[in-house]
Order: C-alpha cells, then sequence, then structure tokens
C-alpha cells in the first residue's frame, strides 16, 4: 500500500524460491491473492519470468501451471482459463510457457516457474517445507538408531549435510513482492537471524539487478500497446 503498484499490474504477487532437481523453482503466487483471475496467473508468470532472467540469468525460463493434470481441459473454471490466455499471449510477452504440470513434477527440475493462484500457492508451499522437515528429522532419527547406523553415516556426512542444505527453505531467503514499485520482501513467519541474512542478500542482489526498474519498463510496453490497439 505504501510503495504502490507497478502500472499495468493488476495484483502483485508474492514469489518464493524453493528446492527442486539440480535447481531453484519460483513459486508465484506464494500466498497473497486467494481469488484470482486468468490475467493475474499471466502477469504472475510475465512478472517472475523477468525476474529469473535479471536476477538468475536464466535464458526463457520454463513456466508451468499448478493444475491437476497436463491436459488443456484438466482443472476448474480458473486453471482452463488461465492455461488459454496463457497459451495465446506468452508468444508477444516472451513467457516460454510448457502447459500444465502437475504438483508431483513441479520439482522434477523440468521447470523453473510454478504458477497459480495464491491459496493453492499457499497450500503447496508449506506442503513442500512440511515434507521437507519430515524428510530431515526421519533421516536423523534413522542414522542415529544405533551406533552401528551412526558409524555407517560417518563417510556419507558431507552428501547428507548437502542434502540438508538443499531441503533448508533458510537457505532461499524470503518471498518477493512482485509487482511493487520499491524491492519488498517477506521473511518467513519463524524467521531467525540466519534467514534474515539472507533474505538481505537477496534483497540487495534483486536491487542492484534494477529488477523493479525492468518490470516497470516491460509492463509500460504492454500498458502502451493495449492502449494504442483500443484506438
Amino acid at each position: 500500500m505504501l510503495v504502490g503498484r507497478i502500472k499495468g499490474i493488476d495484483r502483485p504477487a508474492l514469489a518464493g524460491m524453493l528446492p527442486a532437481y539440480k535447481k531453484g523453482l519460483l513459486l508465484i503466487d506464494a500466498g497473497v491473492n486467494t481469488n484470482c483471475k486468468p490475467l493475474n496467473l499471466l502477469q504472475f508468470a510475465q512478472m517472475a519470468s523477468i525476474y529469473l532472467e535479471n536476477i538468475y540469468k536464466i535464458e526463457k525460463p520454463a513456466v508451468g501451471l499448478l493444475n491437476i493434470g497436463t491436459e488443456e481441459t484438466k482443472g476448474n473454471e480458473l486453471t482452463r482459463e488461465s492455461y488459454a490466455l496463457l497459451k495465446e499471449k506468452s508468444p508477444e510477452l516472451g513467457i516460454n510457457f510448457i502447459g500444465n504440470v502437475e504438483g508431483r513434477d513441479a520439482v522434477s527440475g523440468k521447470i523453473d516457474i510454478l504458477v497459480t493462484d495464491g491459496f493453492t500457492g499457499n497450500v503447496f508451499l508449506k506442503t513442500v517445507e512440511g515434507f521437507g522437515k519430515l524428510v530431515k528429522i526421519t533421516l536423523t532419527e534413522s542414522l542415529k538408531k544405533n551406533i552401528f547406523t551412526t558409524i555407517c553415516a560417518l563417510p556419507a556426512l558431507p552428501g547428507i549435510k548437502r542434502f540438508s542444505k538443499m531441503l533448508n527453505y533458510k537457505e532461499y531467503g524470503g518471498a518477493l513482492f512482485l509487482g511493487v514499485k520499491k524491492p519488498v520482501i517477506k521473511a518467513h513467519g519463524s524467521s531467525d537471524d540466519y534467514l534474515f541474512y539472507t533474505t538481505i542478500k537477496q534483497a540487495e542482489k534483486f536491487a542492484e539487478a534494477k529488477a523493479v526498474e525492468i518490470m516497470t519498463k516491460e509492463f509500460e510496453k504492454v500498458s502502451n500497446k493495449s492502449a494504442e490497439e483500443k484506438v
């Protein structure tokens, strides 16, 4: 409310980075807009693409629409209409839309961006976080079950630590508010000093890349083109 929306963006959204196979996965919306229109999901995809291209230097990041099946006809009214709009508008907006993605395939490494409404996105986010904690706790208990499992685990400790770090949401910082005029990041509700550190580093990287300015220019082009078409 204080910094305002970028002109041409209907609704800002939370974009949070999650672990995926050999890469990260940008989830948008992660919990702001519980009721969305197809236009919102289209703009989420565009904002996330601009962000990854300029911050992470990913050329043509792959965008998937979270759905209960991969077919065009699957899903509710929102996902079906959003699919049609993304398919139609993606080429002119520079979005690399690959279609519907089921939840089980979201972290397969095949996509860079997962687009959904804020209600579904937040449920997905909390599920991934909870499963990560389950894996970490179960693995730790299994390795410490007795002296023999502990000794056998010693050679694998470096790999286990890397795996644990990959699943730790604190490594990914907070969630960015994409679509507002200044860099704004929401930290996790259970943040500690390390998570605030990674969030501040994330904000620094976001500001240095001038992602807000780039996003503003891109949406100005879209707004101007729409105005010309109406005339």
